[in-house]
């Protein structure tokens, strides 16, 4: 029965952020010039409904409320980098870059965070096994975005550049927040950083000019914030950090792989997004630099 209920939650985290960059695409174009606002009602949806899952999942105390320095420091940090940083990075670049084409770079942030934390974290010092698939998972990104001096400029590279930069705001919060002990729930410490991120991007969204209207706003751009917000932030968190504890953070960061698929194939069929052979030989190359980033881990998950 366990093994059965981790399949369903290992594949439900798969479909549900596959189907987020689809989703930011379609609400995007409902609410043009304004995907920090977006990125903004997204959480502050997600919040509303974790926050509550969180008190509930805590159990008795106030396990879920950030009380010392170490719960406000990974709140911070992943309200910051984690949650308001990387959507607001993520909204804005998929204006200009497809769908899978998001999905492929943002898949690189577990590459990145092992890097990372073998700069911040001296005891996770990188082999050479380690730097092979970092360098790898670097080359995939390159083969993505294939940069050249003609479109350096142009928007689509704008574009890759900010998706590219939202994956390394998830893997800066990550690595930073290992560093503060913290004795709130996992669960209710991402609730309340949705939370403050969301806050966090209202303001950003108004000095960046962005319009506060939702008056062109269609039913498909509701179901789209519906998506992301209940399905894709709480729904997918709640199973996420579920799926840690029941098979260790290695096994479960294989999920990220497996989104690129999904979102492949929903771009094609709702968006009639292209899929070609540079994105699949990139995104190849980041999955062997993930391989051999945790080579280790994942040998001992098979032994």
């Amino acid at each position: 029965m366990l093994r059965n209920r981790t399949a369903a939650l290992f594949v439900y985290c798969a479909l549900a952020w596959g189907g987020s960059f689809v989703a930011i695409k379609v609400g995007l174009g409902a609410v043009p010039g304004a995907p920090v606002f977006f990125a903004a009602l997204r959480l502050l949806t997600a919040s509303v409904v974790i926050l509550p899952v969180a008190a509930v999942l805590a159990g008795e105390g106030d396990r879920w409320i950030p009380r010392s320095h170490g719960d406000l420091a990974v709140v911070a940090f992943g309200a910051l980098f984690i949650t308001g940083g990387a959507n607001a990075l993520l909204f804005a670049g998929q204006q200009s870059v497809t769908s899978s084409v998001a999905s492929v770079l943002f898949s690189l942030n577990p590459v990145i965070a092992t890097a990372l934390a073998a700069v911040v974290i001296p005891e996770d010092g990188l082999s050479w096994n380690q730097v092979a698939g970092v360098l790898l998972g670097i080359l995939g990104v390159a083969v993505v975005a294939q940069p050249s001096p003609s479109t350096l400029g142009g928007a689509h590279a704008v574009g890759e550049l900010l998706v590219f930069a939202s994956a390394l705001f998830v893997a800066i919060g990550s690595v930073a927040s290992q560093r503060y002990p913290a004795e709130i729930d996992t669960v209710a410490s991402t609730a309340w950083s949705l939370c403050l991120g969301g806050v966090l991007l209202l303001p950003t969204a108004w000095l960046l000019g962005e319009p506060f209207s939702l008056a062109g706003a269609t039913p498909t751009f509701y179901a789209a914030l519906a998506y992301l917000g209940v399905v894709a932030t709480a729904g997918a968190y709640a199973a996420y950090f579920t799926l840690i504890a029941e098979i260790g953070a290695t096994r479960t960061t294989l999920v990220s792989y497996f989104v690129p698929l999904v979102t492949a194939i929903l771009s094609v069929a709702f968006l009639g997004e292209p899929v070609t052979l540079a994105l699949v030989g990139g995104f190849a190359l980041i999955v062997c630099g993930f391989l051999l980033v945790n080579r280790r881990a994942i040998a001992r998950m098979v032994a």
